[in-house]
């Protein structure tokens, strides 16, 4: 009897389970048919389980609204004890049906086979805690990771800090607040920012963290997850951040593959707003044979915590500590790999990591600040200016401009989502990222205004346009390669502004303006979220 309430308080108390993982990559289904692996609840868990999703949906909606129904609340006088007795009132009553429905999962699990089964080995484990068992688990199990202890742990005194990289706090107060008015107001300002941001602003920005998101993407997740353990033989990690959030990673090992050459680099993904690596941008260095790390940024999937910039950067950081430590990859073997709003966590891995083989950004803009002033009625776009630059300060420029190794850009021709009229190339962010960087990093190519206007002529230009220019300027690239490889080889070690361009004729400089350009832009004729052949990766070398 003992026994068996101990087995019952497991059962109340353990992680939820999704599936168990097939040997094989399953037969399409119909769609009204679920496949045999997947868990299948009973009817007290599948209500349980409803009524659970239901009030989390609901304390998110009102993590939301809060400030409007206090408002509400306060206008039409319900701010009185009596309200506050009556409303811990109701607050009691949901904990007493919520506690209700914890007991009732618990026995509809406990007498589910499967549940029984999953739950016996969960505890062998926990008891003899060994990769070997550890990883032995995740590949058998597909489940809840709240309940799991972490592969791999960052100390809190090695957390990283969040720099103000786009402009300087005076700079900043004197662009948003140029009237008296507007300056006694700085700190409430920052205030009402900082509500906006924490109740609806980096929902909008990372809307993947949705609870309503995240569960109707629950089964393709679990297909991606699948397809990752069972065909590639992916292991799964929890890391522990320095700022105290888990994170949930897969690794797909090539080194001893005997089918590719490419298995000894690693490619790190760094996915957009709304991905995972169950069914984001992996999919593109796994076809094409190397070594991948994939990892979810807090809120989205299994990790925890809440997406912004500082948990962006400290959860890139871990990955980065995890596969120098454990995994035990060279730095300059390893490749990072971005999406959309992942090229912010990308760029800053690449200067606080000089030493990686690459950096590849596809669909990434140049600053978040355009694309949300985009969004926003004009007259608050100087509070959206402060907000973003105190909060959400997504510059890809400036981190770009302190790294000195190399990196391209796949620029998705139509791409809606990071064009400020979607669809329309001359508006892609893309465009302004590359211009800045190639006039940073060559000041002494791109130095006069018929030279920058050429460059942007090229970088705004359809393939027809970008063609003639090419037999304009460009008729000999055997000749611009040359002498791009002897300033190479003259100078070993990259490090920009680079002094390349010196004592150059001005046709001299606008056919190297060209040519520069296409080593480090690749169209990719597509919207924002085609998935990205492989074809369209490959490993950036040096240009200059």
């Amino acid at each position: 009897m003992k026994n068996q309430l101990i087995f019952l308080w497991r059962c109340i108390l353990g992680p939820k389970l999704y599936q168990t993982y097939p040997s094989a990559i399953p037969l399409v289904s119909r769609s009204d048919q679920q496949p045999a692996h997947l868990y299948t609840k009973n009817a007290a868990e599948t209500l349980s389980d409803n009524v659970f999703f239901a009030l989390k949906l609901s304390i998110g909606i009102l993590k939301v609204t809060w400030p409007l129904c206090l408002i509400y609340c306060y206008r039409k006088g319900l701010l009185s004890y009596e309200n506050g007795i009556m409303t811990l009132r109701i607050v009691g009553c949901i904990t007493i049906i919520a506690a209700y429905f914890m007991l009732l999962r618990g026995i509809g699990r406990f007498v589910n086979p499967s549940y029984k089964i999953f739950i016996e080995e969960f505890y062998k484990v926990k008891s003899n805690l060994t990769k070997e068992t550890r990883q032995n688990l995740l590949s058998k199990f597909d489940f809840s990771l709240s309940h799991w202890q972490p592969d791999y742990i960052i100390e809190s005194s090695v957390v990283r800090k969040l720099p103000m990289i786009s402009t300087t706090k005076t700079d900043l107060i004197n662009r948003t607040e140029t009237t008296l008015l507007e300056r006694l107001f700085h700190y409430p300002s920052l205030f009402l920012g900082y509500i906006c941001v924490n109740v609806f602003g980096r929902r909008l920005m990372f809307p993947g963290s949705l609870q309503l998101l995240r569960h109707m993407m629950e089964r393709p997740l679990l297909d991606g997850r699948t397809n990752l353990i069972v065909r590639y033989n992916a292991k799964r990690y929890l890391l522990h951040t320095a700022d105290g959030n888990n994170i949930d990673t897969i690794f797909v090992d090539r080194r001893e593959s005997n089918q590719t050459y490419n298995g000894q680099i690693l490619v790190i993904t760094c996915e957009g707003n709304a991905g995972f690596y169950e069914m984001g941008c992996m999919s593109t260095p796994i076809d094409a044979g190397y070594s991948v790390l994939g990892w979810n940024r807090p809120g989205f999937g299994e990790s925890s915590g809440y997406p912004g910039t500082l948990s962006e950067i400290n959860s890139i950081d871990a990955v980065m500590r995890y596969a120098i430590e454990e995994l035990h990859f060279l730095v300059d073997d390893i490749v990072i790999f971005a999406w959309s709003i992942g090229g912010y966590s990308a760029c800053w891995t690449a200067v606080n990591y000089q030493d990686i083989r690459g950096l590849v950004l596809d669909a990434v803009f140049d600053d978040v600040l355009p694309l949300a002033q985009r969004q926003m009625p004009i007259y608050v776009s100087k509070f959206v200016e402060k907000t973003i630059r105190y909060y959400l300060d997504l510059n890809n420029i400036q981190l770009l401009k302190l790294y000195n190794g190399p990196f391209y850009l796949i620029r998705r021709t139509q791409d809606e989502i990071i064009s400020l009229i979607p669809g329309r190339l001359e508006t892609n962010r893309g465009n302004e990222l590359l211009f800045h960087i190639l006039q940073y990093r060559y000041p002494l190519i791109y130095n006069d205004d018929q030279t920058l206007t050429l460059l942007r002529r090229y970088i705004c230009s359809d393939n027809i346009q970008k063609i003639a220019l090419l037999e304009q300027y460009c008729s000999n690239q055997r000749e611009l390669q040359i002498r791009t490889n002897e300033y190479r080889l003259e100078n070993s070690i990259a490090s920009y502004p680079s002094k390349f361009g010196e004592n150059f004729s001005l046709l001299e400089r606008q056919r190297f303006a060209i040519y520069l350009i296409d080593q480090y832009l690749v169209d990719f004729d597509s919207q924002h979220c085609t998935p990205l052949p492989q074809t369209y990766f490959h490993i950036p070398s040096r240009c200059v």
